[in-house]
């Protein structure tokens, strides 16, 4: 898969099937349009593209006053579309001037111009251009004067309701990452870098890696505890995972991300881990004491271990 990084990396305009799109967490709704994509590309012999914008539209659209977190990071997103068949991927920046751009002359200049598009392929609610005024009855009608086939993917539902991102999103919030990786079509994750904690989890026999994340706009759970794998150089493991505030240790309102990785006795400080959710064990609690907590660590641990 070729990623382009602007237009200026466009060097050779070939007749494409394009779509476009956040594509935020490339999740099943998202394979279903790539899906269709890829299949109209090979009828037609077409270059299967997908343009997607960075940063998200939303982080410019509204001045950075609204908070805006995400289910992938660009790396990310580019290492799941890796895996499903694209030819190329272009990345246009996203800024306060492009944002400004109408939907004809984003057809006109980019989709026909700059890429040649023959065949757009886009998902059943997506709308482009300044103020989002382009939709697909915009788009179906520039299509015939600009010598383009354009076509609408319906929605993917599982039982009965839209997959989306925003629905995603919600359950990810909820703590729900169970539900949420049967819409993503896998398991929630997010990466980061081991940094120095208190290092209380040693007292307890029960030592944690913090995390510091390598995406500052990564969507986190609800705070809580989490049967997780762990993913340190290519190696898996089990883990459990607590995302908050430690409430038993009077912390105050030091927020942490910190994982204790099971059947594992490495010096990690400074290494990259992916954290890989698999289910919401509980909230965070305060424990009277800190046999008590131990109690629940080790409850917690069983769980853990058969996840």
């Amino acid at each position: 898969m070729q990623v382009l990084r602007g237009l200026n990396q466009i060097k050779e305009k070939k007749p494409c099937a394009v779509t476009i799109g956040t594509f935020d967490g490339v999740h099943l709704g998202h394979r279903k349009i790539i899906s269709r994509l890829l299949e109209k590309a090979s009828l037609s012999g077409l270059c299967s593209t997908m343009v997607t914008f960075y940063p998200h539209p939303r982080l410019i659209v509204h001045g950075g006053k609204q908070p805006v977190k995400l289910l992938t990071s660009q790396q990310e997103k580019l290492e799941l579309l890796e895996h499903n068949g694209l030819e190329q991927v272009l990345i246009i920046p996203f800024d306060e001037s492009f944002s400004k751009m109408d939907y004809r002359s984003f057809i006109r200049d980019i989709l026909v111009e700059r890429l040649d598009a023959k065949e757009v392929v886009v998902g059943y609610d997506h709308s482009f251009g300044k103020n989002r005024e382009g939709n697909f009855e915009n788009l179906k009608k520039l299509s015939t004067e600009f010598g383009f086939s354009a076509e609408k993917v319906e929605p993917f539902k599982i039982d009965g309701k839209i997959v989306s991102s925003s629905r995603i999103r919600e359950l990810i919030q909820q703590g729900q990452v169970d539900t949420a990786a049967e819409l993503l079509g896998r398991r929630y994750a997010l990466c980061g870098s081991v940094v120095y904690g208190a290092k209380r989890g040693r007292t307890l026999n029960f030592p944690t890696a913090n995390l510091q994340l390598d995406y500052e706009n990564k969507l986190l759970p609800e705070n809580g505890v989490y049967a997780v794998d762990v993913i340190h150089e290519q190696e898996r493991y089990k883990g459990m995972l607590n995302i908050g505030f430690k409430p038993t240790f009077e912390t105050g309102h030091a927020f942490t991300i910190e994982v204790h990785i099971l059947n594992f006795d490495q010096n990690i400080y400074g290494d990259q881990l992916q954290i890989i959710f698999k289910k919401r064990l509980r909230s965070e609690k305060k424990f009277d004491s800190k046999e008590a907590l131990i109690a629940q660590l080790e409850i917690d641990k069983h769980l853990s271990l058969n996840l």
